[in-house]
């Protein structure tokens, strides 16, 4: 395959559709068994792709992948076996067939039956028009793409606030009762501990006072008891002790094991003596005034077992009680940036229509310019822009449509245009955006369907002029397309062997001349076919292509 336009021809039958089954499968359509050759163990097709032309991210995909790019070319290899698994290669690394999928999109535009079908869905429709526009079209789409995405957002955020509304509602009235309730009772940390005490004493205040007082007498003795304290009598001991260490030192060590004993027992008796000091404070407070409040601090037993439990809830429920109100002001806040979302969508929304419609206008009549050179000379094709509802690629709905003759109103482009219109329409659609945009490589199947004469020769020319910017390669059964080839390949079959094989043939001078005639008569020896064929490739030689595509918007 050459550079410019390839031909590929041959008689019907010969194969000329296995090279576009054969590209597709590198484009990464599937197939199944079938394509596998009778006796065979798999089909196997390999192509070499020049990566650099493309494009920088055509180049990243392959070595993402894990695939060697050499020089900027890279063999794509695709294996269907009759049993097992497929294999897809890209760069000599095996790749899931989406690797394949996204370089084809990228490295080949298909131009055959199924394609065609693509022409009639709405979304495709859209991105025609949008691919052939300026950079400003390009640019207002990205603004308004970015304005979807803020009103979106925040559309998100506003049913998620307006749906918890309620709800949010009904934990405010709760979360304010409950503080109300807790500070209605004002607890303080530790308090129900500490009036349990004191309430245990009071209750037990008789007893409690006879008893530490008996055991503090015993240890430290009464102004009015002559009985001598234990601690007193601890005290005689030592002294008799200290006597009998004058005349045994041995016994010494326990007159200091009684002092330390005494100290002790002296030391807990003053600490009887503050515990009866600190109950007769107790004495102070009503057993009556005490137990109401505990019971007042049991009210509060709903929000936790203890008054730390209540403080910590209290604590809690300030926080949140304070976000639920700030989402609140946040609900009514959003509606508000949710209407100046809309209103900042609605005026990118109308600036892309409007940029949309000069575009529409721009490139129907250049397409129109084409259709009329390819035997459409009534044709119109027209882009209908109406308003719709806001979605991911703008306000409106973009539709192609078509009239077929003059005062026939525009209709579905699907149902009105004949498989071969449809052919020539995609044929002119990618030599106008040609002059916008290049595209590295068009394959062109059944263009020339239900044409010939001056029709074919105009479909060449055009093809021709793709050819300028891009590699072009066409399956034809028309000499007058042929004829403007930069390359030419025959496809024969031989039937003579057990099974048939198709070869290629690159087609030069004479033989090229015969392929042509035959073409053209049926017969690669008449002469008149054959000088025919010669006026063909004179009369491409000399052509021009000023006139195709829209050379003014080029500029």
């Amino acid at each position: 395959l050459g550079a410019g336009l390839t031909v590929v021809t041959g008689e019907t039958g010969a194969g000329k559709t296995m090279f576009v089954t054969a590209l597709n499968l590198l484009r990464g359509v599937r197939e199944g068994t079938h394509v596998i050759r009778a006796g065979a163990d798999a089909a196997v097709v390999e192509g070499e792709f020049d990566l650099a032309e493309v494009n920088s991210q055509a180049i990243v995909r392959v070595t993402e992948a894990g695939g060697d790019v050499e020089d900027g070319h890279a063999i794509i290899t695709r294996r269907i076996p009759t049993s097992g698994r497929a294999r897809a290669t890209a760069g000599g690394r095996t790749v899931p067939l989406g690797v394949l999928k996204d370089l084809g999109a990228d490295l080949v535009s298909m131009h055959g039956q199924a394609e065609q079908l693509t022409l009639t869905q709405t979304h495709k429709q859209r991105e025609l028009l949008d691919t052939f526009g300026s950079q400003e079209l390009t640019e207002a789409l990205e603004h308004y793409q970015q304005a979807y995405d803020t009103w979106r957002k925040l559309q998100e955020e506003a049913a998620e606030l307006h749906a918890t509304q309620e709800t949010r509602a009904e934990r405010i009235a709760f979360l304010t009762t409950s503080l109300e309730t807790i500070d209605a009772v004002r607890p303080q940390p530790g308090e129900d501990t500490e009036l349990a005490s004191l309430s245990a004493k009071l209750q037990s205040s008789e007893e409690l006072h006879q008893s530490i007082s008996a055991a503090h007498a015993l240890l430290l003795g009464t102004e009015w008891d002559e009985t001598p304290s234990a601690a007193e009598q601890i005290f005689q001991a030592i002294g008799h002790i200290n006597q009998a260490a004058a005349l045994d030192e041995s016994i010494g060590a326990r007159s200091e094991e009684l002092s330390t004993l005494a100290h002790s027992l002296t030391d807990i008796g003053h600490s009887l003596s503050a515990y009866l000091d600190d109950f007769a404070a107790t004495q102070t407070h009503s057993l009556e005034d005490i137990e109401a409040r505990r019971a007042e601090l049991a009210s509060l037993q709903a929000f936790g077992s203890d008054t730390a439990a209540v403080l910590d809830f209290e604590y809690r429920a300030g926080a949140e009680l304070a976000r639920l109100h700030n989402q609140n002001r946040d609900s009514t806040d959003i509606d508000k940036r949710v209407a100046e979302a809309e209103a900042h969508l609605r005026k990118t929304g109308r600036h892309l229509r409007e940029i949309r419609e000069e575009t529409a206008e721009i490139f129907s009549a250049a397409v129109n310019r084409e259709l009329a050179a390819l035997a459409m000379p009534q044709a119109r094709l027209i882009f209908s822009i109406t308003e719709a509802e806001a979605h991911r690629y703008g306000m409106d709905s973009v539709r192609l449509t078509l009239s077929t003759h003059a005062g026939a109103p525009p209709g579905d482009i699907g149902k009105l245009a004949s498989g071969g219109e449809l052919s020539r329409i995609m044929l002119a659609i990618e030599v106008v955006h040609a002059t916008r945009k290049r595209f590295p490589t068009f394959v062109f199947d059944e263009v020339d369907a239900g044409i010939g004469g001056a029709v074919a020769w105009e479909v060449g020319r055009r093809l021709a002029a793709l050819a300028r910017t891009s590699q072009v390669i066409v399956v034809t059964h028309l000499a007058q397309v042929a004829a403007w080839a930069d390359t030419h390949l025959n496809i024969v079959k031989d039937t003579d062997a057990d099974a048939a094989i198709s070869g290629v043939h690159a087609l030069e001078g004479e033989r090229r001349v015969a392929e042509l005639a035959r073409m053209l008569s049926g017969m690669t020896d008449s002469e008149t076919a054959q000088a025919h064929a010669k006026e063909l490739l004179s009369a491409v030689a000399e052509a021009e292509f000023s006139d195709i595509g829209s050379q003014d918007m080029a500029e």
